[in-house]
Parts: structure tokens; sequence; C-alpha cells
């Protein structure tokens, strides 16, 4: 069979990557594709759980449900080096999984297996079919450590978990009726069965989901979703849902980002998920480190790149760093593959806007139909359009509509353009009351407003900073950097932080960005700079430059003898391990060798 170029892609043959396609129903029931779908989501979970493994998550793996691609497609589009296809066919008392497992990058299927097993036996057959992925996966990409066990069993009766399945099948459509009839499905399967924490946890999820999305009222949903969260935690509290359920509750209602990162850490260490790597993201942009959040809704991207929600918030952080024309695409991808999703509509009105085309945002936002109405995004779109464009009349009166809103269940989103409103018509004394009063009703928008670029021109206001840092007490914009001059870590602290460092800089390579700063290892460490700069101190002895550039030269030792780069220039090799400078190059490579790059090379490829 004929290979595939490897430079083609930016993938190689031993890329520890994988994604599960969504198993094919080879079956005439309903019921049948609730399990295929609920056993592909179990094969992609527990694999998840193999730390040395990138696993595609579920949106973008069933992103191509029903699809007929080719390898060369599964390779560009969800960047993975092997990916598996089967189907499920269920006859009487038996039921036969076919699974294959296809090399991505040179096109070929290198294993595949039939299992024919009773259906009752549902909990072993996923456990069974996880670990021959796993074992095969890794005779083919090399080493990973696997546990005796990916799937634990579930103590309900079969025809529970496949009810279960069912709802997960709803839940996971997403919308307003799919998560009310998914809600529906859990709260029966409780009744049947109290001390099954799933069920708890998506009933959370769901009523969560319709706060966050504007389906219902954020307090409503919150408040339905809480009871199921802590009734499910009592049952079960090692789910990495429920701690980032519970990471959510700390920073959105509690305004608490120390404990809410605690909680994000702990579901990340059950089970990374690009989910987790969004929320994190979040809590950065909240924090305004928006070059951190950056780092990580690219890692969630590269789990899902068919998320909606993950393309969306790639598109806003460029949107609060005013690369409008940027952004743009961002917002229209996420709409395209999820038209309910509300948020990228307000953002693309916005990039119209503030690109100078304001008729055309006008026309956009008044053109807007469905959900964006009930958010009242179409009603604050073009409040703000009159603002930009001066039309003080026209502006008032759609003030006056959306202050009409401030005693109802819209009142968070009321706020939300009230305050962008003002601000944009230069009332900056309305804008900052507004802001206090949704301060005094602890709404969410709060922690939004510390990045919004609309918001500059009162962002060094005395009375925005004092709200600022009330509501985000570790605000680097707003906090006074006086109290770190003098503080020098403690020897625990040096050794916490300096293995928290290299595992960093191990799992991310920071060093192959040639622009990367003492900044940025600030950021992903959650550390003043001053901090970071007496940790390489004092932990390593080095400058930030001398730790940059150490790491540096060990990925060019390792690159530069591959046989891959015997026809690449040293120095080629170098600016692929994240030098930018030759005179850089040579001297730190002289400084911590003792040779030259050239006599290395020598002696190493005649040995």
């Amino acid at each position: 069979m004929k290979k595939l170029n490897p430079t083609s892609s930016n993938i190689s043959s031993t890329d520890k990557s994988i994604a599960v396609l969504p198993f094919v129903n080879m079956s005439n029931s309903i019921d049948n594709e609730y399990f295929c779908d609920g056993l592909t989501e179990e094969i992609i979970n527990a694999l998840a759980k193999i730390k040395e493994l990138s696993v595609t998550s579920r949106t973008s793996s069933f992103y191509f449900k029903n699809k007929k691609v080719t390898s060369q497609e599964i390779r560009e589009q969800l960047g993975v080096s092997v990916f598996i296809e089967g189907s499920i066919r269920v006859l009487k008392d038996t039921m036969r999984i076919t699974v294959q497992m296809i090399d991505a990058l040179n096109d070929f299927h290198f294993w595949s297996e039939t299992f024919d097993r009773n259906p009752e036996d549902v909990f072993a057959i996923q456990d069974e079919v996880s670990l021959f992925i796993a074992e095969k996966l890794r005779e083919h990409i090399g080493h990973i450590e696997i546990e005796d066990k990916l799937i634990e069993p579930i103590d309900v009766p079969i025809h529970i978990y496949r009810e279960y399945l069912k709802g997960r099948y709803y839940l996971m459509k997403m919308g307003y009726e799919n998560t009310v009839k998914a809600i529906s499905i859990f709260e029966s399967i409780i009744q049947k069965a109290p001390n099954f924490p799933n069920a708890y946890i998506d009933i959370n999820h769901g009523y969560t989901y319709m706060g966050a999305m504007g389906l219902m009222p954020a307090f409503e949903g919150f408040q339905k979703a809480q009871p199921f969260l802590k009734k499910g935690l009592e049952l079960n509290p090692n789910l990495y849902r429920s701690q980032l359920n519970l990471s959510w509750i700390e920073c959105w209602q509690n305004w608490n980002l120390k404990k809410a990162y605690l909680h994000a850490n702990k579901a990340l260490e059950i089970q990374p998920a690009d989910e987790i790597y969004l929320t994190i993201s979040n809590y950065l942009t909240v924090e305004g480190k928006l070059n951190s959040a950056h780092n990580y809704i690219d890692k969630a991207l590269e789990l899902d790149p068919f998320s909606a929600m993950n393309i969306h918030y790639k598109g806003f952080l460029l949107y609060l760093q005013e690369d409008y024309n940027a952004a743009m695409p961002y917002f229209q991808k996420a709409l395209a593959l999820n038209p309910i999703l509300p948020f990228p509509p307000l953002y693309i009105g916005e990039c119209l806007l503030f690109t100078n085309r304001n008729q055309e945002a006008l026309s956009y936002y008044k053109a807007l139909n469905g959900v964006s109405i009930n958010d009242l995004t179409q009603l604050g779109g073009i409040t703000m359009c009159y603002a930009k464009m001066g039309d003080i009349e026209k502006c008032n009166e759609k003030i006056r509509e959306l202050e009409s809103y401030l005693t109802s269940e819209k009142m968070d989103k009321a706020f939300n353009f009230l305050i962008l409103v003002n601000v944009l018509l230069g009332n900056y004394n309305q804008a900052l009351e507004c802001i206090e009063q949704a301060f005094e009703n602890h709404l969410p928008l709060i922690l939004l407003l510390n990045t919004e670029p609309i918001l500059k021109p009162i962002k060094n206001l005395e009375r925005f900073k004092k709200l600022m840092v009330q509501a985000i007490p570790d605000n680097n914009n707003y906090k006074s950097q006086k109290k770190y001059k003098q503080i020098l870590l403690s020897d625990d602290e040096i050794e916490r932080h300096g293995n928290a460092l290299k595992k960093i800089m191990k799992e991310h390579k920071l060093y192959l960005n040639p622009d990367v700063s003492l900044k940025d290892l600030a950021s992903y460490l959650e550390l003043p700079t001053n901090y970071v700069s007496q940790l390489l101190s004092l932990g390593f002895q080095k400058n930030f430059s001398e730790f940059i550039n150490t790491y540096r030269v060990e990925e060019f030792k390792q690159r530069v003898i591959l046989e891959e780069n015997k026809g690449l220039t040293i120095m080629a090799v170098a600016y692929d391990s994240g030098f930018n400078s030759k005179t850089v190059f040579n001297t730190f490579f002289k400084k911590i060798e003792g040779t030259t790059p050239n006599s290395y090379l020598r002696m190493n490829r005649r040995n």
C-alpha cells in the first residue's frame, strides 16, 4: 500500500493520539443507536484515562457520525495518528462488535477484531474492547501505561443502564427540548436507582447547560442544578464532571477563583478533557491572562476541534485582544457547527461594529431571530449600534426598553448591555452605577468586565478598580505589586514550583516558541513574574534566557542526529528547536556543551 508523505502532516507516526469514531448501528432498533453512541463515549472516556495518550473528545468524534471520510480527512481535521471505527449488530441474545484500527498517517488498517458477546455483559464488553484497543495501540505507537481495568462496572441493572444511555443520547444532542427530555429520563432513573450518581450529575449538567446558554435564567438553572450535584458528590466525588461542576460554582457563584482552579485541576487529574481546558482558559480570561488563556483553549481545540464552544472561545479571546478580523471566522464557524449557540451572534455584530461597518452591524442585529432575541442580543446589539452611530434619540428609546428588563429574569443581560452602551455614549457615571448595581446583585457578568475592550475608557477610574479588586482579589491589573518586592520563596515553595515548572516545560514545550517570555512562564504557574524570576535564580541557578535556552540546546541535540533531519542545515534544526538567532544559538551551545554545534554533530554522527 502506498504510504503518504510524512511531511504532508503535522503529526508523526510516533504521535500518541487517537480518535474513536461513532460505532455504526447495524441493527434496525433505535435503542441500539443509544447503545452504539454510549459504547463509543465510554471507550473515549476509558482511553482518555491513559495519561500519555491524546484522545479526541466526543464532540469532534461525533461530528463524523454517518459521514464517509478518508484517513487523510481524519488526519487533517482531527490531527491524530490513529483512529478507530467499528459497528454493532444485536441479534436476539448475541451482540457482535467489530472494531478496526487505522493508521491515519500511512492509511492502512493494522488491526481488526470481532467480539461476539452476550448483550447483558455490557460493562465487561466495554472494558474488554477498551483494553484491546489500548494494547494494540501500544504495539503500534510505543509504550503507554495501561491499567488492569479501564472501565469499572456500574452498580445498576442493565435495563436501567440502557435507559441511562438513552438519556445521555439526548443530553449530548443539546438544545432546550433535548435537554429537557434527557433530564426527564434521568429523573425517572433516579426513582428506580436512587444510588446511581451519574444520573444526578447529568441532571446537574443539563440545568447548568441551559442556564449558561441562556435557555433558562442563569440563576434558575444553577439553583435547580445544585441539589443534584450535591447528591451526586455524596455518592461519588471522583467523577471528573462532579469536580468540574464544583469548579464552575466556585467561580461564577462564589467568585472564588482559587477554589475554582483547585477543583478544575482535580478534574484534570481524574480525566483530561477539553471542557476542563476550556474552563481553565475561562478563569485565566477572568484574571486578564489572555496569552495563557490562548494556550489552554488551544489544548481544548486539539482534543475537540469541532466543539462549537471551543471555537467560539478562541474567537472570543481574539475579540478581547481587539483583533476583530481574526476573531470573526471563529464566531462564524462556531455558529455553523451549532446554530443555537447563543454567544457568537453578539460578537459577530460587535466585530462588524468595531471595524467601522456600522450599518452592516445594525442590519445584522436586526435580522437575528430565535435564541438571540430571547437573550436580548438583538435588542442590545441594535442599541450599541445606535450609540456608536451617534443616533441618540433611537439609542435612548432602546435604553428604556433595556431598562424594562432590570426587574425580570433577564436582569444580567440587561445590565451588561446598559454598561456597554453607556460607555459607548461616554456616560461613564451611568455605566459605573450599573456596574455597582450588578455587583450588589452578585451577577456573574462582573467577572467578564475586567477584559472587555469596550470598557477601556473607565478601567483606570477608581470606582471601577475598587469593584474589580473586590470581585477578583488576584486581579493582576488592579492589585498592588509592592507586597511581592521583598518576598523570597521558601525552600518548600522552590521545590514545589520548580517541579511544577519542569512538568510544564516537558508537557507544553514552551521553549519551542521563540517569543516565549518570563511572563508566559508566570502565567502557566499562576505566580507573579518576580516570583518566577526568583524561582529560576534560587531553584535553577539560571536567569530566564539560560533556563529556556538550556531546553532548546537539549532539543537541538535530539533533533540534529535524527535520520530525517540529515538534509537540514544546523541552523534550520536550531530554529526548529526554538532559537531565533544564530549568535545566541552558537553562544549558548558552546557555553553549555563546551564545543561547537558542528563538532558535536561530527562526533555523534560517527557514533
